[in-house]
């Protein structure tokens, strides 16, 4: 390829479409970059769904734009719904693919598939050029600008940018069963639960949404007794029973989608080391059946489901943490921090999965108030044409427990989009 562009974004994630397209809009050569096969990153190809509510005091959303529009465009066509909570993350991963590859066509954003990141070329602090693999080999390609939405910070650190590694948050893989008789389901979950403290079974115009969940914390779940039979029948281990979620999907009738299992380990796992991904791979699909076996013997609905998709890629919640011009500390999160330069606002709680039942932390940030990411946190200090976006940014271990959530994710590819986009064409 011979062709330059004005602008390469690197990772196909939700912060990555964002910044693609927002950049294109402005009418802006972009080229965006993503290994896999489709868009959408933890969205849809580690099945994170619903989003994370991060809403102001009045409920509306803290971040607008893209966030919004991605899910109202899903809801015209029943993809995406609205929790009675004020979330209106809900959505259907499936559908979201051909929504970020329409978005991406109408904005005239340059897309190559299957395609790795595997180096760049650089002249001192400026990035020249980035190195790929396809099928057709090793290619160059160079560009004015460039965004890292690998989600690891893969291109900052092929550009020498240093970051903050170490202690890691757990892993997930994520699967989805059909089949499921939703309204047997819904019926026997408020039967054992008809104050829905814990639990949710609403209505929704065609949507039933449905969370419930089970940890190890004992805090009056419902679903305990269930969970305790099945490790003393040896259906499950104990660590299956650590962390359990799950939530319908908008679109799929029959569904649910399950936030678990939490990969279990003797050892903490680094997501930067390809042993332990190749382990926890392997390790999350042995507890996925043996929930698929626990869910059908023992949850009311579930009796004729089955597994109907695995994630092709595991749940990171982080990795690598860019060292950037500024950092953002839990200090700014529970001190509800403003900054003139926002990239993002939100108020998610610092919310730690940890390896053990002791380093869980969930710290939640003062009553009606939140915090703002400034851009100054997406920008590495030794590299001058190169921004990084979503759960990488320049933050401490604890900050980025709680910046991490998709609808910030949008957010920061978004201003980087329209950042670079405002340099080009001034």
């Amino acid at each position: 390829m011979e062709k330059s562009w004005d602008i390469i974004v690197a990772g196909g994630g939700l912060s990555g479409v964002a910044a693609a397209v927002c950049a294109g809009r402005k009418g802006c050569n972009v080229l965006l970059i993503e290994k896999m096969g489709f868009l959408g990153g933890s969205a849809t190809a580690s099945l994170v769904t619903p989003m994370m509510i991060n809403n102001d005091s009045r409920g509306k959303p803290l971040n607008q734009g893209l966030y919004t529009e991605i899910l109202d465009r899903l809801a015209k066509t029943g993809n995406s719904a609205s929790h009675s909570n004020g979330n209106p993350g809900w959505f259907n991963p499936e559908e979201m693919k051909f929504l970020l590859d329409e978005m991406c066509e109408q904005s005239n954003v340059d897309l190559l598939f299957d395609t790795q990141l595997v180096g760049i070329n650089r002249n001192e602090g400026h990035i020249c050029s980035v190195n790929c693999l396809n099928k057709a080999g090793i290619q160059q390609l160079t560009a004015d600008y460039f965004i890292d939405a690998t989600g690891d910070a893969d291109l900052a650190f092929y550009a020498g940018v240093p970051y903050e590694t170490g202690k890691h948050q757990s892993l997930t893989l994520r699967f989805n069963m059909d089949n499921v008789n939703i309204i047997r389901f819904s019926q026997w979950l408020t039967d054992i639960e008809p104050e829905m403290e814990l639990s949710s079974v609403e209505f929704n115009a065609e949507t039933i949404l449905i969370t419930t969940a089970h940890t190890s914390e004992d805090i009056g779940w419902k679903l305990r007794p269930y969970f305790q039979l099945a490790v003393k029948d040896r259906v499950l281990q104990p660590e299956d029973a650590e962390y359990f979620q799950i939530f319908t999907i908008p679109g799929q009738r029959n569904a649910i989608a399950f936030n678990c299992p939490r990969i279990y380990s003797d050892k903490p796992l680094n997501p930067l080391d390809p042993r332990d991904i190749s382990y926890a791979y392997v390790q999350g699909r042995k507890q996925i059946k043996r929930l698929e076996k626990f869910c059908k013997t023992y949850l009311t609905g579930f009796e004729d489901a089955y597994i109907s998709q695995v994630a092709p890629g595991l749940g990171i919640r982080d990795s690598r943490r860019i060292e950037g011009v500024y950092q953002l500390t839990e200090e700014d999160i529970l001190e509800g921090r403003k900054f003139k330069s926002t990239v993002a606002s939100s108020n998610y709680p610092i919310d730690v999965h940890g390896y053990t039942k002791e380093e869980n932390q969930l710290i939640m940030p003062a009553k009606d108030s939140y915090y703002d990411i400034p851009m100054e946190c997406l920008i590495p200090r030794n590299i001058s044409n190169l921004m990084v976006v979503g759960k990488p940014l320049s933050a401490t271990f604890k900050a980025q427990a709680s910046a991490r959530i998709q609808p910030n994710c949008i957010a920061m590819g978004e201003s980087a989009g329209n950042y670079w986009a405002d340099r080009i064409n001034i």
